[in-house]
């Protein structure tokens, strides 16, 4: 059995999902021969949001870089900025339990993800974005939880059923796994949650690939 994963590699998942989807769609978007205005603005609003994807993945390569021995002058050279620039600006660690986060799932965790989980496969995408920590909100536009969406339907086909959610703690944060059952596939829906109870990470993927 796969051990399960850290909350930073967790954290990275989220962030590549991000990245791919909306690059995919403006590279979709330039590639076209259509004159969508709709396709169009929608790929404005994902490059918009890749500036934040950017920089928090930046961040976490630069910590997968730390962890792998590479010197602040080594990173500093590729950035093309000093050793000190280099530290000040991605030299601070993550919160952890220690600093005071939760040990414990927040209060109401199922009450709380399967309603974001529900909104986002009924196309309510408004009402799952409500529950948005700020960095989600800058990172998960409306069109991209809409193009996310409709490209579950397109391979996975319609919503059967939701099955028993698994609660677990990892770092400090709540995390919510839901099975989903769909016409051609089973997958599931994660919420992650922070210890205000605000939504902090959000993916629906094929069942055999969520750790």
């Amino acid at each position: 059995m796969d051990e399960p994963r850290s909350p930073l590699q967790l954290d990275r998942e989220v962030m590549a999902m991000m990245l791919s989807a909306n690059v995919q769609l403006v590279a979709d978007v330039l590639r076209a021969d259509e004159r969508s205005s709709g396709q169009v603005m929608r790929a404005i609003a994902a490059t918009r949001s890749l500036d934040t994807i950017v920089e928090e993945t930046l961040r976490a390569l630069v910590e997968q870089a730390r962890a792998a021995g590479h010197t602040w002058a080594e990173i500093g050279d590729v950035l093309h900025v000093s050793r000190q620039a280099a530290f000040q600006r991605f030299g601070g660690r993550r919160p952890t339990p220690d600093d005071g986060s939760i040990a414990a799932p927040v209060e109401g965790a199922v009450e709380r993800a399967v309603p974001v989980l529900e909104a986002f496969l009924d196309g309510r995408f408004h009402d799952a974005r409500s529950t948005f920590d700020a960095r989600m909100l800058q990172a998960i536009s409306l069109e991209l939880l809409a193009e996310v969406r409709e490209k579950v339907r397109r391979e996975a086909g319609e919503v059967q059923a939701l099955g028993t959610p698994a609660v677990s703690v990892r770092d400090g944060y709540t995390v919510v796994d839901i099975p989903v059952a769909l016409e051609h596939a089973d997958g599931i829906g994660r919420v992650v949650l922070d210890a205000d109870r605000q939504v902090a990470g959000f993916l629906v993927r094929p069942a055999e690939v969520v750790p």
